[in-house]
Order: structure tokens, then C-alpha cells, then sequence
């Protein structure tokens, strides 16, 4: 074996060596792309929140839906975004606590 042909094989063992580093390097760094990116579809809130839903929400719940529920309901729609008046509302007219939670939410625009 000449000396020019050790070095041959030599280099093209760690050649390999280094090319599986890269390999390696590569699908690790395109995993963490493919996580991040699926990320803000994971965490994204519904598109987005409307008194109306909060009114459905009400009517699928069984509650007869007036001005008075339609008012609770707008509290979270509104500039200020009330939640604590819709939430506060809606239980003084008679709505269960957590549907009363639940419908408020659906107030809430962002």
C-alpha cells in the first residue's frame, strides 16, 4: 500500500465522518424549523371572538336570548371590553356560572 493511497482512505473515512455530522446537523436544524413553524398553529387563539357567539353559545345552552342577554353579551364586545360587566350580567339573569365564563370569552374581541 502506498502512502498516497492510505491517505486516500483515510480522507474518506472521515470524510464520511464529517458528511454524517452534517447530515446530522441538517435534520436537526430542519426538525427545530418544522416545530417552530408548526408552533403558531398549535398556540393560535380562534380567528376571532364576537358577541354573537356568545349569544349562540347562549341559545345552544338552552337560555332564551333577548336585548337584556344581547347587552351582557355586547359588554365584551365593546371598546373597553368588559368582561366583568358581561360576566356580572349574564349571572344577575340567571345564566350558571361557568356558561356565563364560557359565553364572556366568546365576547371578548381581540
Amino acid at each position: 500500500m502506498t502512502a498516497e493511497s492510505f491517505t486516500s482512505t483515510e480522507d474518506q473515512q472521515r470524510g464520511g465522518h464529517v458528511m454524517c455530522k452534517a447530515v446530522r446537523r441538517l435534520a436537526a436544524a430542519t426538525g427545530v424549523l418544522v416545530v417552530a413553524g408548526a408552533l403558531p398553529l398549535v398556540v393560535t387563539a380562534p380567528a376571532q371572538a364576537t358577541p354573537q357567539q356568545c349569544e349562540s353559545f347562549l341559545a345552544e345552552a338552552g337560555y332564551k336570548v333577548g336585548p337584556k342577554v344581547r347587552t351582557m353579551c355586547g359588554f365584551g364586545g365593546g371598546p373597553i371590553k368588559d368582561y366583568v360587566g358581561c360576566y356580572t350580567g349574564l349571572m344577575s339573569l340567571g345564566v350558571k356560572e361557568r356558561l356565563a365564563e364560557v359565553a364572556c370569552s366568546y365576547a371578548i374581541t381581540t
